[in-house]
């Protein structure tokens, strides 16, 4: 696994997971309260901190999992495209 070293900036603050996790979670609900559909606010749901509140403990066990899956798979491949939107068979 490569590991990818920055010097914090003011325009570009480096993340821990968990203020990554906060991010996408913010940027799901903003979104999903723009464009009200169903299944982003079913991601929201599995998405949420279970009575806790600890991020690591969500609603849906295997939310924090693939968050972190998602993650390790982003930083090993910094050279690699992002996934593109699977086109439909129309």
């Amino acid at each position: 696994m490569r590991q990818t070293q920055r010097m914090p900036s003011a325009d570009e603050p480096l993340l821990t997971v968990e203020d990554a996790y906060r991010a996408c979670y913010r940027f799901i609900n903003q979104y999903y309260e723009r464009e009200p559909i169903v299944p982003f606010l079913l991601m929201l749901g599995n998405m949420e901190p279970d009575e806790s509140g600890e991020l690591r403990r969500t609603t849906d066990p295997a939310t924090w999992r693939d968050w972190e899956r998602s993650v390790r798979e982003a930083l090993e491949s910094t050279d690699l495209p992002i996934p593109r939107q699977p086109q439909t068979g129309d």
